[in-house]
């Protein structure tokens, strides 16, 4: 097709789309011409947090990342999901950090499964609803929201794929606009899986380091680490039973309460079994270049 026969289609298309959509031509032909449809950019909502000073990770990424300026607190879920998705997107949490334990974790997910009106899981089971739940009332009475720290050992680290917490399809298929999901474990002898728990670096206001490589570095050097962050109540699914998993669609973990997301992650370089030398990825992982 030559140039000008294209140039009249495309204005063809562009005055009958803009009389169905109310647009402008010029309006519409540049996102044609450039690939961007209404729906899409219609979905783009910055990333504001729900407090004046978020406790974002530092430091801060060397440049703005796109994730921040087309991907809002509610991602891309709706109803019950997109309420969810808030709550795993909460960067507000203050005061102390709490000391927790892979073993309280567990204790608490005995106490949701106590409580039949919290819905939990890919699908009903019994009496119990399929998630995610709506009420979180009895989760924040529970310790959702809270500011958390975990010891623990990396076991493996996972680079994820596109979510509705962070705005799924409607972003770039890129390891920036992604978590980095992480299943921590009390021992460097454990090698299962459903014997621990699960953190997420989201991609918000990630620093540079945080990354999936510099995460499985520290695995492979098998040294322990202090995660700070929300303690957050995952209601979308199960968790695993007996030492085994749920199946797909259920990342193996024994409870399905985790750290998300991820404020700050430390890495112990000395006297481990004691106080510890605690230092930030970032300068472990210069150290470590």
């Amino acid at each position: 097709m030559d140039s000008n026969r294209w140039r009249q289609e495309l204005a063809g298309c562009a005055l009958l789309c803009a009389v169905t959509f109310g647009m402008t031509i010029s309006a519409l032909t540049s996102k044609l011409v450039f690939g961007q449809t209404p729906v899409a950019a219609a979905k783009r909502v910055k990333f504001k947090p729900a407090c004046a000073k978020p406790s974002f990770p530092t430091p801060a990424p060397a440049r703005s990342l796109g994730i921040d300026a087309q991907c809002g607190l509610a991602g891309a879920g709706a109803g019950p999901e997109g309420q969810q998705d808030m709550v795993k997107n909460n960067f507000c949490a203050k005061g102390t950090p709490q000391p927790i334990t892979i073993d309280s974790l567990t204790k608490l997910q005995a106490q949701v499964e106590q409580n039949p009106a919290i819905n939990f899981g890919n699908e009903n089971k019994g009496t119990r609803k399929r998630g995610p739940t709506t009420n979180r009332a009895p989760l924040k009475k529970l310790g959702e929201g809270k500011l958390v720290t975990l010891k623990a050992f990396i076991l493996i680290a996972r680079q994820e794929g596109g979510e509705s917490v962070n705005c799924g399809k409607n972003v770039p298929n890129e390891a920036l606009f992604h978590d980095i999901h992480i299943s921590l474990v009390d021992s460097t002898d454990i090698d299962n899986e459903c014997s621990g728990v699960v953190a997420e670096m989201s991609p918000h206001h990630r620093p540079d380091s945080w990354t999936h490589g510099n995460v499985e570095k520290v695995a492979k050097e098998k040294l322990p680490v202090r995660v700070t962050g929300q303690l957050y109540f995952d209601s979308s699914h199960f968790p695993c039973s007996n030492g085994q998993g749920a199946g797909e669609g259920n990342p193996k973990r024994v409870s399905l309460w985790e750290i998300h997301p991820i404020y700050k992650f430390e890495v112990c370089t000395a006297d481990c079994d004691g106080a510890g030398q605690w230092i930030d990825l970032d300068a472990w992982a210069n150290q470590s270049k």
